[in-house]
């Protein structure tokens, strides 16, 4: 039996990795289920699958329905339960601590939360690439390498382009939020379908791709894919192009990264006659700047990083707000970049600290 402890178990990652769970309840079993604060669904969540812990952020009771309540400030007890592999699968920078304290206890981790992968890359830039990833592009790269990698010569990341890759640039500016959280292939929380219409989330994606694998820059490309057929592709330095292929469906990536191998799935079957084709695009960088934007800080280093990380997530959440327009996020992030300029953080309680002080300069920042 594999024990897993589920960070973020009720967000659209959690909640599809318990989704696994029930499919495979006699060889996997969740011993610590975790959220930002108590819900509903948290509460049906612990009362069906009773782990032993869970991880509330801010939640002072003793239990939670049963199980012994972990919050903030003893969240170093994670590390002490009987767990054979972690899973954050929290939104957004509150990601960060759990995965340096999983990483740094030398503990094994899976994680879709690319936050943490960027703003620790430089910090635990050997530790990062033991990490399984569970986004579906790096773990179609992830299943590809572990198969061959000798002679790479590229990795290439699909995207599927978002709900705006044909709108014509003269329209972003009515784009609503409704517009932007209608994503035409995936099922996401908020910030990353946001994030996925700008192309950040794509960038992003480099970045974590330069951290766990350990290519160049100039061996990470971006190829546009409506379709989300294709995840992700290797290409070798004979020419050939190795691709992994299924269906949209975070489920596959999630069973691949917790049971490192292949399992029955309730999962539509990849008929490619019905599909009909496959299209392919170079991304438009005028149209979508964030994308260039973020493998330009890539390649900067140091702490443009987390400092674009940082002016994302606030910029999204206005957004979502109502509190700028769709085409403020771009301005916003670039002008953060452009004016705030910090040292690189030298360990975990600065790097947060630094998060904190940004999120109150950039916060102030107007477009």
């Amino acid at each position: 039996m594999s024990k897993i402890a589920l960070l973020g178990s009720t967000g659209s990652v959690g909640s599809q990795t318990l989704d696994v769970v029930r499919s495979y309840r006699d060889s996997v079993k969740p011993v610590i289920l975790g959220a930002s604060k108590p819900s509903e669904k948290l509460k049906n969540q612990v009362l069906e699958f009773q782990p032993e812990y869970v991880y509330i952020h801010s939640f002072n009771e003793d239990r939670f329905y049963g199980s012994k309540v972990i919050n903030e400030s003893n969240i170093e007890d994670i590390l002490n339960v009987d767990v054979d592999l972690y899973i954050n699968a929290i939104s957004g920078i509150d990601g960060i601590k759990p995965t340096y304290l999983i990483l740094n206890a030398d503990k094994k981790l899976a994680t879709a939360n690319k936050e943490s992968i960027i703003c620790l890359g430089e910090m635990l830039k050997d530790k990062i690439k033991t990490v399984i990833p569970i986004d579906s592009e790096h773990s179609a790269i992830y299943q590809i390498l572990k198969q061959e990698n000798k002679c790479v010569d590229k990795i290439i990341l699909t995207a599927s382009g978002g709900p705006f890759l044909h709108k014509p640039l003269e329209e972003f500016q009515n784009i609503t939020v409704d517009d932007a959280l209608n994503h035409p292939k995936w099922s996401m929380g908020k910030k990353i379908t946001v994030d996925s219409a700008t192309l950040m989330n794509k960038g992003f994606e480099v970045l974590e791709a330069y951290y766990l694998f350990g290519y160049d820059y100039d061996k990470i490309d971006v190829i546009i894919h409506p379709e989300s057929i294709i995840h992700g592709m290797v290409e070798f330095c004979d020419g050939t192009v190795i691709s992994n292929m299924s269906c949209p469906d975070m489920r596959i990536p999630i069973s691949y990264a917790i049971f490192g191998e292949r399992k029955f799935l309730d999962i539509k079957p990849l008929k490619l006659y019905e599909i009909g084709s496959l299209t392919f695009y170079k991304p438009d960088y005028e149209k979508f700047p964030l994308l260039k934007l973020a493998i330009e800080c890539g390649k900067l280093a140091g702490s443009y990083p987390i400092v674009l990380t940082v002016a994302d997530e606030i910029a999204v959440n206005l957004f979502l707000e109502g509190k700028i327009r769709f085409t403020d996020i771009n301005k916003f992030i670039i002008k953060s970049i452009e004016n705030i300029k910090i040292p690189l953080p030298s360990d975990i309680n600065e790097l947060l600290s630094v998060i904190e002080s940004l999120k109150s300069k950039i916060g102030y920042m107007s477009v």
